[in-house]
């Protein structure tokens, strides 16, 4: 655990922190079919997403007054065209099970009204996954002259009553305690029209996740499938599928929820963590990045939530508590960290107001911030890694760092080596 505590700047992959075997089988053998690095992370946020669907008595308690939530989780992945976003489509053929199985409708379209999103959900009871290749979709959805539903996603993540008036019908329709995911995936430049601006508290909601802009050319797109490979894709994922079905089934038999907790030291590291995030963060990004830090705990609860879930034995009676794993708690732990490096990352996509172009930092809190993290003399590496753990691009540190040389704010002693001059506020 303090292994995970100290080096969050090491760089921004998940799964290639976790121990073979650290997941659920489930989980392991899903992941399994994707290349290491990004995409598997990729993969491994879209199972998650979607394992949540199948595990409907899963409860945890957060907050005070306590609140009630469920597994359920908004995913959002920033990647450049061509990047391979095309692999968390498979997450979806998990519930196919389901859907046969149990002739349930699971997915709704992000190309919608909000007047035909209420009536699914009242349809569905309040409950599905929302999912959309391209961010655009969803962002003309939300923007749509026919009523847009940001409203509704916010209300989502809470579970919180939806209602919305017919004006047509003089129909009030209500919706309790919905329980909806939402898996999107989208490009750099079509983060704004969906997210406007830093003060925007729907991307506080998400699970954020973002591809480097620059990546290695991969050679496997010349590479033939074997003949059996894809088949063994397929088979793979419609096995899996189908013990998720039946675990699904398990659930629903069931009369009472089962609630997950953490045990009184998981409580105090967690506390610990973000205190820390509070003092590097929130001091570096402003009060608009408080609603990230607030809401990140309850999507890592999630997450740890899910892993729970799926380790149940469903040949016994469903629980109604469970204590999260310190195996699980470690790995929701790694998971949380990551994601705030990758909000960071998103967030500082997005305008600081009006007059802010997007991808332009333009906030003198982070610039002092990642000057005043630097030693008193320092390699370009080691700013290489400073600026990972605020989430800053390399190429945005490297052009910091030669605006600081000409502003005398630092010398440059030698072949990727610096030396403070003095340490003031800086304004790149």
């Amino acid at each position: 655990m303090k292994q995970i505590l100290s080096s969050e700047g090491a760089d921004t992959l998940i799964t290639s922190h976790l121990r073979q075997g650290q997941l659920p089988w489930q989980v392991e053998k899903a992941i399994s079919i994707a290349p290491e690095g990004e995409m598997r992370d990729m993969l491994l946020l879209s199972l998650l997403t979607n394992y949540a669907y199948a595990l409907p008595a899963m409860r945890m308690y957060h907050g005070f007054p306590h609140h009630v939530y469920g597994p359920e989780l908004m995913t959002m992945v920033l990647a450049p065209a061509a990047s391979g976003k095309g692999i968390m489509n498979y997450a979806k053929q998990l519930l196919k099970g389901i859907e046969n199985e149990h002739g349930e409708f699971i997915f709704l379209p992000a190309n919608t009204s909000s007047a035909a999103l209420m009536s699914y959900l009242q349809m569905l009871k309040g409950r599905g996954i929302m999912m959309a290749t391209e961010i655009d979709t969803l962002s003309k959805a939300l923007d749509s002259t026919t009523g847009g539903f940001s409203d509704v996603l916010r209300c989502m993540f809470e579970h919180e009553t939806i209602s919305k008036l017919r004006k047509n019908k003089e129909e009030l329709i209500e919706i309790p305690d919905p329980h909806f995911a939402v898996l999107i995936s989208g490009t750099y430049n079509q983060l704004k029209p969906l997210i406007k601006s830093r003060e925007n508290g729907l991307m506080s909601r998400f699970a954020c996740y973002v591809v480097k802009q620059t990546q290695d050319f991969d050679d496997r797109v010349w590479l033939d499938a074997a003949d059996d490979a894809v088949p063994q894709e397929i088979a793979l994922y419609e096995q899996l599928g189908r013990e998720l079905s039946q675990r699904y089934g398990w659930m629903r038999k069931a009369k009472h929820s089962c609630y997950f907790y953490l045990t009184d030291a998981q409580r105090k590291t967690i506390t610990r963590m973000f205190r820390a995030m509070y003092e590097t963060q929130r001091h570096a990004f402003g009060n608009e990045f408080d609603s990230i830090l607030k809401r990140m705990p309850v999507i890592m609860k999630r997450i740890g939530m899910i892993l729970t879930g799926l380790r149940l034995d469903i040949s016994q009676p469903l629980p109604e508590r469970i204590v999260c794993s310190e195996e699980d708690f470690e790995t929701m732990l790694l998971i949380g960290h990551k994601l705030l490096m990758h909000s960071a990352m998103m967030f500082q996509m997005l305008p600081e107001n009006k007059d802010a172009a997007p991808g332009e930092i333009g906030h003198t809190l982070i610039q002092k911030q990642f000057f005043e993290m630097l030693p008193a003399d320092f390699t370009k590496q080691e700013a290489v890694k400073q600026a990972e753990v605020l989430g800053i691009a390399e190429r945005t540190m490297e052009r910091w760092l030669l605006k600081l040389v000409q502003s005398t704010d630092l010398e440059r002693i030698g072949q990727g080596k610096y030396k403070k001059v003095m340490p003031r506020n800086v304004s790149a």
